[in-house]
């Protein structure tokens, strides 16, 4: 792709972004109050419009990569017992190295595209394409108005995925101080270039303590395509009470895909003790790890092809509400390959 068609997708994207603002702009909307009071008189839920667009940049030695992305969701109850909820993502690469440009390509596809059924209060029934839950970083953190850096973990190549078939979902009490959640599912094997999965089947179940805002959880996957084999995943989840901190953690270990952790803390710098403009920002440490399998096999995974330690630090300010400004700086220590990494963005998330 040349120069013109590279100003084309940036022209794109802020106009995308300039028509979402546009759209989210103050005018006749429904609040929570008056959803309640909806739902009260029985009146029937509405679709709902929201996603997000966002423009990153990471430079690296002699490298500088843009990604401009685009992430429209749609939802649509289908009364009170059924809801359709389905994310588009186009985004791209544009790689300037060596003092030139390299070929540019737009990725799109589908994340979600789901049927959710309410059976029960203890029991969603999905069907269709969804992401696939193994660990939580991909359901939860991946959109980029959520992650709280602009990097992925190391191991996120192994969960980066969507399953085209059914899963179960669901909690359920055990007493009054914690809960059990579970989602079990099976995917197709599925060659589409905009909505494609592997044949692969798991679970993941966690603990969730209210009170304390914890969450600890586990899961198993099994690829079944012309590779066999498992991976296993832990997360860890808490939103801290007494201070405005929330820590997220993974763990994989596969004899295939290899083994890692992730670690990162989230403080928001909202006391009082703090200037009025900086309330509104938050400062972020991450450390992770990965080690390679010592059984390698040919896998189309985004994650490193040597063992790899990494360390971030980061800040994000809100602009206002739906508009968030981000900054970090790593450094990854590798076999000849230690180097910094720089990362700049910004992500608006509109709702309608």
């Amino acid at each position: 792709m040349n120069i013109s068609s590279v100003r084309m997708l940036l022209s794109i994207a802020l106009l995308a972004g300039t028509w979402v603002m546009a759209e989210d702009q103050p005018g006749p909307s429904v609040t929570p109050n008056q959803v309640s009071v909806n739902l009260e008189k029985g009146l029937p839920p509405i679709p709902v419009i929201t996603g997000g667009v966002a423009f990153n940049t990471s430079f690296e030695p002699n490298q500088a990569v843009m990604n401009p992305v685009v992430a429209p969701i749609i939802l649509v109850p289908l009364g009170r017992r059924a809801l359709i909820e389905s994310e588009f993502e186009a985004q791209s690469d544009i790689v300037h190295t060596n003092g030139s440009f390299e070929p540019v390509t737009l990725e799109k596809g589908v994340e979600y595209a789901q049927l959710d059924f309410f059976a029960s209060k203890y029991l969603t029934v999905v069907a269709g394409r969804f992401a696939t839950p193994f660990n939580v970083y991909k359901e939860r953190f991946d959109a980029r108005w959520i992650r709280n850096l602009v990097a992925a973990p190391l191991i996120f190549g192994v969960s980066d995925n969507s399953s085209n078939g059914g899963m179960l979902r669901g909690a359920m009490p055990i007493n009054s101080r914690a809960q059990v959640s579970y989602s079990g599912y099976f995917s197709a094997q599925c060659n589409n270039a905009f909505a494609g999965s592997d044949r692969q089947s798991g679970f993941r179940t966690a603990l969730f303590f209210p009170g304390p805002r914890l969450e600890a959880g586990f899961s198993l996957n099994r690829r079944m395509g012309a590779e066999r084999f498992n991976n296993f995943g832990t997360d860890f989840s808490w939103n801290v009470r007494r201070v405005p901190l929330d820590i997220r953690s993974e763990a994989l270990f596969s004899k295939t895909a290899g083994n890692g952790y992730w670690i990162e803390g989230a403080y928001r710098l909202s006391s009082t003790q703090f200037p009025k403009w900086l309330r509104r920002s938050q400062a972020v440490l991450r450390g992770e790890q990965y080690f390679t399998s010592h059984s390698p096999v040919a896998l189309d995974l985004a994650m490193p092809e040597i063992d790899t330690n990494r360390v971030f630090t980061g800040w994000n300010y809100w602009l206002t509400d739906s508009v968030r400004a981000g900054v970090a700086y790593g450094r990854q220590f590798a076999q000849d390959d230690n180097h910094n990494i720089w990362t700049i963005g910004i992500s608006y998330r509109f709702v309608r």
